[in-house]
């Protein structure tokens, strides 16, 4: 199944996975290359020498392409000299600036790579592809990471049409009914998020894959209560409880500044000075400027997105998940996943030619 994005990436099939963090391991992106998928691995929760040795652990696992996820909006802007000295193949940004963002851009494509975009809003994806983004990954509403308020079958046409880069539709994608409804509104290829980390490979919690079993395409809540901006997670008793409050209590803001601090390995001054600099950070889903109640809010989601995905407290922590987990029955190998996606696409496809007298 070829497109723009398959030729541009140098995969069989157009199916990416979402980077995600925590979730999308060296063994998880891996088994998605191979599987001829486009394998993504979350980079923004890693240190310099950490991502390092990532990259090192997905090439001993695969010889195909793969790429790196960084959200330059906190603080993953630092990792890009490393991405760019070991010259991975693909750089999928979020949440950057233009004057940052623009220099990583000309950085990889001086090696040959290529840059993908992650946007939620044609204006971003207009100046995205300005920059030199070489594909865009447009999230829809239904995804289970940051989103704007415009779901896929507005979005993914309004944005598809409007730039000539090639397009990778994000947000409620399980399957092959997905995968050629993107292509029918434009997009040439999709990004699976959710329904990859409930594979064989995924590297996370027992529990937290019984619950992807159990939930309904009704079992989430979209709000930017939880890390300062609209994000959606799976409503669970903490969800409730941090809707309800609406505010950080000191014990949390206290906690939450010490999760940057050790996550980030900084000193009290770096601290300080990386707490300023998310601060004026303008965030990419949005044109308000993030205050310090946004990053404390955002630093307080992380330590609750850890908890549901690497304690697997799935109560108590915050389990990001789109609504396309309702479609999730099985955990089947990421190999099947995708074989059955392309087929099932492949045979829709068919059947519509058909029935329309091709």
């Amino acid at each position: 199944m070829k497109t723009r994005m398959t030729e541009l990436v140098g995969v069989k099939y157009p199916i990416m996975l979402s980077g995600m963090n925590w979730l999308t391991t060296p063994k998880l992106a891996a088994a998605v290359s191979n599987a001829g998928g486009l394998g993504i691995l979350a980079g923004s929760h890693y240190d310099a020498e950490g991502i390092k040795k990532a990259i090192k652990e997905i090439r001993e696992l695969t010889d195909k392409p793969f790429g790196i996820n960084l959200t330059l909006g906190v603080g993953a802007r630092a990792l890009v000299p490393v991405v760019v000295e070991e010259k991975v193949p693909v750089l999928n940004y979020a949440l950057g600036r233009p004057p940052e963002i623009q220099p990583l851009i000309q950085a990889v494509h001086a090696y040959g790579g290529k840059v993908i975009g992650t946007i939620a809003l044609l204006r971003h994806a207009l100046r995205s592809e300005q920059l030199g983004a070489d594909m865009l990954v447009i999230t829809g509403y239904e995804a289970a990471s940051h989103s704007g308020n415009v779901g896929a079958l507005v979005l993914v046409p309004t944005i598809s049409s409007a730039v000539k880069v090639p397009c990778i539709g994000a947000g409620g994608y399980t399957d092959g009914k997905g995968l050629v409804a993107a292509l029918a509104l434009g997009a040439e290829g999709i990004a699976m998020g959710t329904r990859l980390a409930a594979t064989k490979e995924a590297e996370v919690p027992q529990s937290i894959k019984d619950t992807w079993l159990k939930v309904t395409e009704e079992d989430t809540v979209i709000d930017p209560a939880f890390d300062g901006i609209n994000c959606r997670v799976m409503r669970n008793k903490k969800a409730d409880e941090m809707l309800k409050k609406r505010s950080i209590g000191i014990v949390d803001t206290y906690s939450a500044a010490m999760f940057m601090k050790r996550e980030l390995k900084l000193s009290y001054g770096d601290l300080i000075r990386n707490m300023r600099a998310l601060r004026r950070q303008e965030i990419g889903l949005g044109s308000a400027r993030r205050n310090t109640a946004s990053v404390m809010r955002f630093t307080v989601g992380s330590r609750l997105f850890r908890k549901a995905t690497i304690d697997g407290d799935a109560e108590e922590g915050l389990l990001m998940m789109g609504q396309g987990a309702g479609r999730i029955k099985d955990i089947p190998s990421v190999a099947e996943v995708i074989e059955r996606t392309v087929r099932e696409a492949e045979q829709i496809m068919g059947t519509l030619k058909v029935k329309i007298g091709a």
